[in-house]
Parts: C-alpha cells; structure tokens; sequence
C-alpha cells in the first residue's frame, strides 16, 4: 500500500475528481480501489519528477513512468513486477488521461495514451474444446450426491450447472455479470442475454448459442423453479442456490471446482479453471474459428480493442 501524499494542490484535486469520475460511470469498489492506487503512483512519480501540475507533464515524462515500473521492485515479496501487474497501472493511467480529456482539465496539451507491455500468456491456463466438453458431461454425473439429497434437487443442480457452462463459456459474461443476471435479463426468445451491470455500467446484448440456449431454458423451466419453490426467499437473480436465494461468485466458483473434479479429466484439474477461465476460453475459440476482433470486442465488452487483442497471441493449439 502506498501510504506518501501527494502535495501539489491539483493534483490532489485531481485525484479526488478522478475517483468519483470512475464511481459515477459505475466501477466497483475494488476496481476504483486498484485505480486509486495506481495514480497515487504515477502522481508521485510526476512530482519527485519536478512536476506539480498538468500543464507541465510532457509525452517523454509519461511514457519513462513504464520504465520505472518495470525497475520497481513488489513490495511484498521483492521481486519485480510482472508485465500483468505493469498492464495494469498502465491502464490506470491511460484511464486517468481519458478523464483529463473529458473534463477539458488536459487543456490544449496532448496527453498520448502509454503503450502497454506484451505479456507473455501461459496457454495452458486456455480451456481446449474438449475440456469444455468434459465440463458438460460431468453435469450429468450424479455420483457426488449423498443419498439423503432429493433427485429432483440434484437433478435441478445439475441443470444449474449447465446454464453456468452456458452463461460464462457459451455467453463469455464476467463473474460479476453473470452473478448480477435476473431472470428478466435473459432472453431465451430472441437468443439473448441482456447485460445490465457490464464494467462501467454499459449495458450490451450478447447473443447465446443453440446449445447454450437449451441449456438455459431447461434451467429456466425446471430447475430454477424447483430450487426457488423450497424456500420462501423471493429473488428475480437468474443464478440461485439449494435455499432459493441469489446465488454468489464464490457459490458458482464452488460448483465449477466440483465439476472439474467429478469430471476426471488431469488437464482440466493441473489448470485448476476459474469462472473467468471459461471466458478467456470462449474468446480464445473464437478467434481460432476466424470471428473478426471487432466482433469479438463487442461480445467481450471490452471498451478498448487492446484488451481484446490478448487473444491474438495465442497459437492454434487448442
């Protein structure tokens, strides 16, 4: 944690402004954390740098912040940053020029967005479409049931799983949006999920597939009912738990760990997959299938085209 102050007045201000700015478009609390941190950074830098105001920040000044990011050492462990780590404060403060922009704070100086570092991607933490396909089959396994739970409960649990597959593979939504689903949201109809609490609070439509769409009704007909029938909870979330209530990340999490373990499968266990593992995934299958990265941006929800073209660097392996 960086705990130095900063002194120059406006860049105080600054700070301040650019916090709210983020809350006010809808950035969870953690990501405006992270943000905070990041600019607390690059602010200091800027002043043992000898500047105190906007005014004063030139493109050579900005861009040597990478440098000394890449020469810092973590400060919990010692060793130096990753490029991830380093993408990040990048974008941070490629956030925090959009705002100076915006707000007409940058004036008439040109404050040129700092260029991110290629980071060396691990492919295997990339589901195959035979892990996918592993995933799905072990849904139906019904093994890991005690005997004193209800078939009808494990049948309904088991259909939740599948809309799970369906919802962050066959959907590509982030933890939180899929978490933040209504029953209202999904739109088996049309072929189409409606994502309200996207990043930034930008809604979007993101198509479903046949399969997925299956999947989701099956879900949506019989198992959700029977789940939200045990219990006198009333909730409009499309994910919910044994007890009727909306079901959290860490719940989900939990059910996709139980998979991955019913599922037998070594690869699937050694990647040990999050739910945004499934979204990497999709992704990553779609830019294989030749699915332009425009396309893909506007599935994703990325805001930028540089945070989709992460998927360009992984080979044809899969």
């Amino acid at each position: 944690m960086i705990t130095e102050q900063i002194h120059s007045k406006q860049f105080i201000t600054l700070e301040k402004d650019f916090l709210r700015w983020l809350q006010a478009l809808g950035y969870s609390p953690s990501t405006v954390q992270t943000r905070k941190r990041n600019i607390r950074e690059f602010l200091l830098y800027l002043e043992r740098s000898g500047i105190t105001s906007v005014e004063k920040i030139t493109a050579y000044k900005a861009g040597r912040f990478v440098r000394y990011l890449k020469r810092r050492q973590n400060k919990l462990h010692g060793a130096g940053l990753s490029s991830a780590t380093i993408n990040v404060g990048v974008s941070s403060v490629n956030k925090f020029f959009e705002y100076l922009r915006q707000s007409g704070t940058a004036g008439s100086f040109t404050l040129d967005n700092l260029s991110y570092l290629e980071e060396n991607y691990h492919p295997r933490g990339i589901l195959t479409r035979g892990d996918i396909t592993s995933l799905y089959d072990a849904t139906y396994y019904q093994g890991h049931f005690t005997r004193s739970e209800p078939r009808a409960l494990q049948r309904a649990i088991s259909q939740r799983d599948r809309a799970m597959l369906g919802i962050y593979y066959g959907c590509g939504l982030r933890r939180s949006e899929g978490t933040g689903l209504d029953v209202s949201d999904v739109l088996t109809q049309r072929g189409l999920i409606l994502v309200r609490k996207g990043k930034g609070s930008k809604e979007r439509y993101v198509p479903v597939s046949l399969r997925s769409r299956e999947h989701i009704t099956e879900y949506l007909l019989v198992g959700r009912p029977f789940l939200v029938s045990t219990s006198s909870f009333s909730t409009e979330g499309f994910f919910v738990n044994q007890f009727g209530g909306r079901c959290s990340d860490q719940a989900l999490t939990h059910s996709l760990h139980k998979l991955v373990k019913r599922s037998g499968s070594v690869s699937l266990q050694e990647k040990r997959p999050s739910l945004h593992t499934l979204r990497h995934s999709i992704a990553t299958h779609l830019m294989q299938s030749g699915m332009q990265i425009e396309m893909i941006q506007q599935f994703l929800g990325h805001e930028s085209l540089e945070s989709t073209q992460i998927y360009t660097h992984l080979d044809n392996e899969f």
